[in-house]
Order: C-alpha cells, then sequence, then structure tokens
C-alpha cells in the first residue's frame, strides 16, 4: 500500500508543472469555443492534484478533497459561476509570484540571486548580485503590471480580447523579455546565457518550495 501511495505522489508530482503551462492554452481554446465549463473542472482538477500530492498519505482526506471538487463543479454548472472562475488565474498566479518575487528582496538574497548561485556553484560577485537583486524587483515589477492589465481589461474588454492577452499574450512577452534578459545579463555580468541549466534550476528551485 505504501509503494502504491508512493508511486501516486510521484506520479502527481510530475504532472504538476506541465498542468500549470498547460492551463492558460485550455483556458483560452474554452472561451473560443464557448465551452467555459472545460477549463474551470481543469483548473479545479489542477487544484486538486497539488492538494492530493500534500495529502497523499492521509486516506480521509484525500477522500474528502474528491468530494469537496465534485460539489464544487457541480455548483459551479449549477450556479452558471463559470465566467467568474475564469477571471481569478491571471490575477491570483501573478499576484502570488508578485509576492515571491518582491518578498525575497526582504533578505540579503533575492530569488534571481538564489537561483544564479545554484547555477554557478558559488557565491555571486557583487556585480553579480546587484544585477540578480535588480532583476528580482524588476520581474516583480512585471508581474504587478500583468495584475492590473487583468483586472482592467476583465472590467473594459470583450471576454476574448481579455483571454488573448492574459492567457496567450503574457505568455509571448514573458518570453521575449527572457530571451532579452539572458542578452543583458550576458553583457552585464560576462555569463554566457545557460537556459536548460536555469530551466533545471527553477524546476529544482519549485520542488523545494
Amino acid at each position: 500500500m505504501l509503494s502504491q501511495i508512493g508511486l501516486l505522489k510521484s506520479i502527481l508530482q510530475r504532472l504538476e508543472q506541465p498542468g500549470l503551462l498547460i492551463y492558460p492554452v485550455v483556458a483560452h481554446a474554452g472561451i473560443l469555443l464557448d465551452q467555459i465549463l472545460i477549463p474551470v473542472i481543469y483548473l479545479l482538477t489542477f487544484i486538486y492534484i497539488i492538494s492530493i500530492n500534500k495529502f497523499s498519505r492521509y486516506r480521509l482526506v484525500v477522500a474528502g478533497l474528491t468530494a469537496l471538487l465534485c460539489i464544487i463543479i457541480y455548483i459551479t454548472a449549477k450556479l452558471d459561476l463559470q465566467n467568474i472562475i475564469i477571471y481569478l488565474p491571471p490575477i491570483l498566479i501573478p499576484s502570488w509570484l508578485a509576492i515571491v518575487f518582491l518578498g525575497s528582496l526582504r533578505s540579503d538574497y533575492a530569488l534571481i540571486s538564489k537561483i544564479a548561485e545554484r547555477m554557478e556553484g558559488q557565491a555571486l560577485d557583487r556585480r553579480h548580485l546587484l544585477y540578480t537583486r535588480i532583476l528580482t524587483a524588476l520581474w516583480g515589477g512585471i508581474f504587478l503590471l500583468m495584475i492590473c492589465e487583468a483586472v482592467i481589461l476583465a472590467i473594459y474588454a470583450p471576454f476574448e480580447v481579455w483571454s488573448w492577452w492574459v492567457h496567450i499574450g503574457n505568455y509571448i512577452i514573458i518570453a521575449v523579455l527572457f530571451l532579452i534578459e539572458m542578452t543583458v545579463r550576458h553583457r552585464f555580468t560576462g555569463k554566457k546565457p545557460q537556459f536548460f541549466q536555469m530551466l533545471q534550476v527553477l524546476l529544482q528551485q519549485n520542488r523545494h518550495d
């Protein structure tokens, strides 16, 4: 039984990161197809997977979470609340990221400083430490702007336009900014871009946190 629980936990852990990355595409497709309940169910199931991953050793908790998931999905469909739920992730996810990035500035080592140090395998020099600290603050500011964007577009823009921006456009912007940042980092610190190593460290950091 313990081995089965361990296998379940391992599978659920592997589903967390790709599940989060796929969500914007699922959400946007559901909106374009006028099937909003699909991304809502996907989102609730994703939250359920994370919860099960945290409490997989407690069978009663797992059973309770399963029942709660079914009840929430039923109430959402019955009361037509899917539109409200679909608006929340583009606000809550950047809010969480802003808190993580900006909150790390209170310590001597900001979040990106810690990631860079893991990549280097040694303490950062003052120039690199200053750069990563400023970069952490900039990314925190970008996530704050995304919160404002999601709220303003939710109020004034058509549903489809809002979805294009928050589910597709923002991720394209992040990718472009990320590539620009890697180039700037190379000029500022003299370190060559190491995308795959950075991705590996980010995944390890996520599992650790």
